[in-house]
């Protein structure tokens, strides 16, 4: 039996998979706080609790005795944001400060010293300079809690703080360094002209393996923690986005992989002789293997952006979705919803955008509003695809994977609004699916069967592509001054 955990912004999911690709699967949400204004923080201890009654939760599930036969563990984690770290003295890892997390903007300030590099110092970086890197984060703190670095021993990314305290090691995988603003993508390690030139000392920055290599073992006090057996082997593991793609067996350049998470992504592989355009709203990333590169279009507001939406109009989804069933592709009118409650990346790389509700009547009731926001997040991720697509051949095939595609609805809002045809997946949990299978190649086993895909058809609207247009229009009428990163 081999254990994937995932830690996501907002909760944690484990996966226990048998060889013949049977899952068992346990989350546990936990807080993301705010500060501030602009701030986006979780204190990693709740991490610690939810991964605990979380395995306590899956070994249940199996009704077996504990998890006495995991055989291997791996990683997955929110990519970006950071956690200072300093060690005690018996080598444990203790967070010295929150978690700052990928939606957090204060880094936004900090973005000049990249502005003013080298051209290609900036190309080689794979990533556009954005708030919420762990580049940016880590300037910030240099500039206004300078002690915090001055106390920690290291600086390390969610799932590698994680993992730290099962084996006491303190290293990174390439596809987490790659999306931190601190990696050369040419020499594949840390950047130390660009560390010299920002005057973050690289004594933080863990050393980097690929996500299949072994971090270490389990040591006692976390076997007694988790409820593991000790000694078992832990792979270093792989930031979520590139975790999901290795779950998903996402490998051929020619099929584009739509994610609806907090965020909204969508992910396509980079063939190993593709020239690949460069657009700076656009990420690249080291994949889960050495021979693995994808380049990401990443939206900041999706289950984020809808999630509120639901708060604040008061419904559940499932009831929702039933009352959309039937109506969900006539035409909408003049109502749109801008998602944009944290800013921007893809393709505007405005970290001041804000969302609105435009075009309101009278007429309008919580439906209309609720769906409004539905199909707004669908122009995001048209918007993304497009994007991704621009200078390369049109992907042949077009995926959707994680919770969202559980449900009709949604699926069919998502190939409406791409008036093109998509596939999906009922095996949602990608990321701990993806870090189950990095314990299964780091032992060198044979890998289970992955997921199927089955085929959705869209429902060709005429109403769609004007739909989308204006959608677009009132983006550019609200913010008419264009990108600010």
């Amino acid at each position: 039996m081999y254990l994937g955990i995932d830690f996501g912004t907002g909760s944690v999911k484990v996966m226990i998979l048998d060889p013949g690709g049977r899952a068992y699967t346990a989350s546990r949400p936990y807080p993301v706080n705010a500060p501030k204004e602009g701030y986006a923080e979780t204190d990693p201890e709740s991490w610690i609790t939810a991964l605990q009654s979380a395995l306590r939760e899956v070994a249940d599930t199996r009704g077996e005795p504990g998890l006495t036969d995991v055989q291997g563990v791996g990683f997955s984690g929110q990519m970006h944001g950071i956690v200072p770290v300093r060690r005690a003295a018996d080598g444990t890892p203790e967070a010295i400060h929150p978690a700052i997390l990928w939606a957090d903007g204060r880094g936004a300030s900090e973005l000049g010293p990249y502005r003013a590099l080298d051209p290609e110092l900036r190309r080689r970086l794979g990533n556009q300079p954005a708030s919420g890197m762990a580049g940016p984060t880590m300037l910030w703190l240099s500039r206004n809690r300078p002690e915090i670095l001055a106390r920690a021993d290291s600086v390390l990314f969610a799932k590698d703080f994680v993992r730290a305290i099962f084996t006491g090691d303190a290293l990174t995988d390439h596809s987490d360094a790659s999306g931190s603003l601190l990696y050369d993508m040419d020499q594949r390690d840390w950047s130390d002209e660009l560390l010299e030139g920002l005057g973050l000392p690289r004594r933080l920055l863990p050393q980097i393996g690929y996500s299949v290599d072994r971090a270490g073992a389990i040591g006692g006090e976390a076997a007694r923690r988790f409820g593991l057996p000790e000694g078992i082997p832990v792979a270093i593991g792989a930031g979520d986005t590139p975790a999901a793609m290795y779950g998903n067996g996402l490998t051929n350049p020619m099929v584009a992989q739509i994610s609806i998470g907090t965020a909204a992504q969508v992910g396509r592989p980079i063939g190993p002789d593709e020239a690949i355009p460069l657009d700076n709203s656009l990420n690249t990333f080291e994949g889960a293997e050495e021979h693995l590169r994808y380049q990401v279009a990443a939206m900041l507001n999706g289950g984020l952006a809808l999630e509120w939406v639901r708060e604040r109009l008061g419904f559940e989804w499932s009831a929702l979705y039933g009352r959309l069933e039937d109506t969900i592709g006539n035409d909408p009118g003049g109502v749109f919803f801008l998602p944009y409650l944290s800013g921007e990346r893809t393709p505007h790389m405005n970290p001041d955008a804000r969302g609105a509700w435009v075009g309101l009547g009278l007429h309008h009731d919580n439906d209309a509003l609720a769906k409004a926001a539905l199909l707004g997040v669908a122009c995001t991720v048209r918007l993304g695809l497009e994007t991704l697509e621009a200078g390369r051949t049109p992907a042949e095939t077009v995926r959707m994977v994680g919770g969202s595609a559980r449900y009709g609805v949604w699926r069919r809002v998502i190939s409406t609004m791409l008036q093109r045809g998509t596939e999906y997946s009922l095996q949602t949990d990608g990321s701990a699916r993806g870090a189950a299978y990095l314990a299964i190649r780091m032992l060198g086993e044979e890998m289970p069967p992955g997921p199927s895909f089955i085929p959705e058809q869209p429902r060709v609207e005429p109403w769609t592509d004007d739909y989308y247009r204006r959608f677009r229009e009132v983006y550019t009428a609200l913010h008419p001054h264009g990108s600010v990163w």
